[in-house]
């Protein structure tokens, strides 16, 4: 059986003139950065096309510019330092899909965890045009069953905050009014948080809505009696992986914080995949995300 590895699945933001041409073109001829000696880069990208979806497979690279290797010559039982330039020292495979704005990518050990893929990703697209009037990030979706069984375990909620980057065109029918206000408001981009007054915990279901969420079916959507609170509705927004969220609340006594950015959904496939069998299961999962939350045009 091939050697298998998570693969954490998130949403790419594209925000100034990044278009999803211009990103999968930073992919394929990427400009490389550096960061604290180690350089950064992507490599072996190639796009491919299945059924009329357009995507890219390659790996996001650590090496070191400066590397060295030592090497025990038996002739003289002496190692040798010998200089081994752009030695490489980690690489995450990751695909991205342009049509579902989807990306999914590995993990490796001590060298790249989620932040680093997701800083070290969007650094080099944006080196690559110079950082002039592009923006690109990141956002994981949520595994909504594990984020809605962290909230219910919360006696009290003190703090609801959210950045949001509400796509276009699709959107949830529980955050939609959201997204179109942003949109009446020309904005890209949102800022929300609420913070409880004195030992008093806010005024939210939160909780049971998440829970109603995770646990609707494709033929019996959630529907609530009334629209969202705006604080409840930006939680949900960036659960789909269109922003990040925190919660803040009480547990046993102890204040504890729960982020969406820590119930990341995720598949297990091959370390080294077929680009066309990690696509087939990528492209699965995110429409079937898509119809779990029942997600529109």
């Amino acid at each position: 059986m091939a050697d298998t590895t998570p693969y954490y699945m998130g949403r790419v933001v594209k925000l100034g003139n990044l278009s999803a041409d211009m990103l999968m073109k930073a992919i394929l001829n990427p400009k490389p950065i550096t960061w604290w000696g180690n350089a950064w880069s992507f490599f072996d990208a190639h796009d491919y096309e299945k059924s009329g979806v357009t995507f890219i497979v390659g790996k996001l690279s650590k090496f070191n510019p400066k590397g060295e290797v030592v090497i025990a010559d038996p002739r003289t039982r002496q190692e040798v330092v010998q200089s081994e330039p752009n030695l490489r020292i980690a690489s995450s495979v990751f695909i991205y899909i342009p049509e579902v704005s989807g990306i999914a990518f590995t993990k490796v050990y001590s060298h790249i965890d989620e932040q680093h893929f997701i800083h070290r990703f969007s650094q080099i697209v944006q080196n690559t045009y110079d950082n002039f009037f592009v923006e690109c990030d990141i956002r994981l979706i949520a595994d909504l069953r594990t984020f809605a069984e962290k909230l219910t375990s919360l006696e009290g909620i003190y703090k609801i905050s959210a950045k949001l980057n509400p796509p276009n065109p699709l959107f949830g029918p529980l955050w939609g009014p959201l997204k179109e206000y942003i949109k009446s408001r020309r904005s890209d981009k949102m800022l929300i948080r609420e913070d409880a007054s004195g030992e008093t915990p806010l005024n939210t279901d939160l909780p049971r809505h998440v829970q109603a969420v995770a646990n609707q079916t494709d033929d019996i959507p959630y529907k609530p009696k009334e629209p969202l609170p705006i604080g409840d509705a930006a939680i949900l927004m960036a659960a789909d992986g269109y922003g990040t969220g925190l919660v803040r609340g009480i547990r046993q006594a102890e204040m504890v914080v729960i982020k969406t950015s820590e119930t990341t959904r995720n598949f297990d496939f091959a370390r080294e995949p077929d680009p066309v069998e990690l696509f087939d299961i990528a492209y699965d999962i995110f429409k079937r995300i898509e119809r779990e939350r029942h997600m529109e045009h």
